[in-house]
């Protein structure tokens, strides 16, 4: 009882935090996103508007009249035909749902990460008011669905629900494909046959689907884009700015960095899978497997927008089962130290981060240095997680194939 009164206080305190940063405008200098609040769910919002006009929002010219902002939506169209959406609804679309995002959000990480004490008050604090997880919440970018839903397929016990949310997640947008690992996860006792008709049964529904809909995903892959060193979370940081720097050649400093990338890691794998206990099936730890191979997988392939590190939150509740171990208490003091310096990095984005030289961007040397320090930060936390996650990885082959992968090591 004592431990759900505090929750529910905490939850409501960090509520009555956003909306006051919300309120005042402090949510500008925090998260430094769009001059217009929840611009990324507004994207959806204005392309359902389009398509019960029936424009088209695929494309790069715009449909209809230019003030309907009928082009270039980014996210897949199973969003635009599986919500309900009529004029009577929009007033609720528009205000009240991001608002309940929000409030369950919240909820969320609290009751994760359930601080009661000051290390665990500290994860919390700084989970949900880090500049990242505020750029998320501002922009209400779809990470914060694909987070609910993360948590709901490891707790839920109903496994179609399950695996109709994997679908929807990866034809919504494709990095959540990982979520499809639940299949492994949700049933230790699952034989190979199944888990194979699984596969195969989400991956020919899925192609389905994208066949079916080819002309709006062509259109997404096209029209891809890549971030800059600003709001960066990527393996790509730091070539960047070497790049700047040394005007080295980028193709060059990214093979470098993958290969002491993957050098590194499995040199950690090697000297603490002693540490990393045997798979237990737990919510928690399932919760940890899937966002800690997102977190692995968009940081080695995407150039992401920072509010990505969000995934990082989920991983703290399995970490937190191990705070005696020095190791792990460790890797949630990197996370500390990472979401701290988060507000530095804000800081300095508030002010002059380039200028132009014959039509040439030029990053200030300031920045420049604190993007080198966030890009270490970065990869060094996603290799201390990226360890116990490819252990964990290898496990759950050696538990379904009985390769016994690590044995040799």
């Amino acid at each position: 009882m004592i431990s759900k009164l505090r929750t529910v206080f905490f939850s409501i305190i960090f509520i009555f935090f956003y909306y006051l940063i919300f309120n005042t405008g402090a949510i500008k200098y925090l998260a430094l996103g769009s001059d217009i609040i929840f611009v990324d769910y507004k994207d959806i919002i204005k392309a359902l508007n389009c398509l019960n006009l029936n424009y088209e929002s695929y494309s790069d010219a715009f449909e209809g009249p230019e003030a309907l902002g009928c082009r270039g939506f980014s996210y897949g169209p199973i969003i635009l035909y599986s919500i309900p959406f009529k004029n009577s609804l929009f007033y609720f679309y528009e205000n009240i749902l991001p608002i309940l995002f929000i409030i369950l959000f919240t909820l969320a990480i609290v009751i994760l990460i359930d601080p009661k004490t000051k290390l665990g008050f500290a994860l919390c604090l700084l989970s949900l008011f880090n500049p990242a997880t505020l750029l998320m919440i501002e922009r209400m970018n779809i990470d914060i669905f694909f987070i609910l839903i993360l948590i709901f397929i490891s707790y839920n016990k109903i496994y179609f629900l399950n695996w109709g949310l994997v679908v929807y997640s990866f034809l919504s947008k494709f990095y959540p494909f990982i979520f499809g690992m639940i299949i492994f996860l949700e049933n230790k006792l699952r034989k190979k046959i199944q888990l194979i008709f699984l596969f195969l049964l989400l991956s020919f529904s899925s192609i389905a689907y994208i066949f079916f809909y080819f002309d709006e995903y062509k259109y997404i892959m096209d029209s891809g884009w890549a971030m800059g060193l600003h709001y960066i979370f990527s393996l790509k940081t730091l070539p960047k700015v070497f790049t700047e720097i040394f005007e080295l050649h980028y193709g060059f400093l990214l093979l470098i960095f993958y290969l002491f990338f993957i050098f590194i890691l499995i040199k950690f794998i090697k000297k603490y899978k002693a540490k990393v206990k045997l798979i237990d099936f737990s919510f928690h730890e399932k919760l940890f497997i899937i966002s800690g191979n997102i977190i692995l997988f968009c940081f080695a392939v995407f150039s992401n927008a920072y509010y990505r590190e969000v995934f990082l939150i989920l991983t703290i509740p399995y970490l937190s089962r191990y705070i005696n171990d020095k190791w792990f208490k460790f890797i949630l003091n990197i996370l500390i130290i990472k979401f701290c310096f988060n507000f530095i990095y804000i800081f300095f984005l508030n002010f002059e981060t380039f200028y132009y030289v014959e039509n040439l961007r030029v990053y200030t040397s300031s920045f420049l240095f604190i993007s080198f320090i966030k890009g270490i930060l970065d990869l060094y936390l996603v290799l201390l997680i990226s360890t116990i996650v490819m252990a964990k990885n290898v496990f759950l082959i050696n538990h379904y194939f009985k390769l016994n992968i690590l044995q040799k090591y």
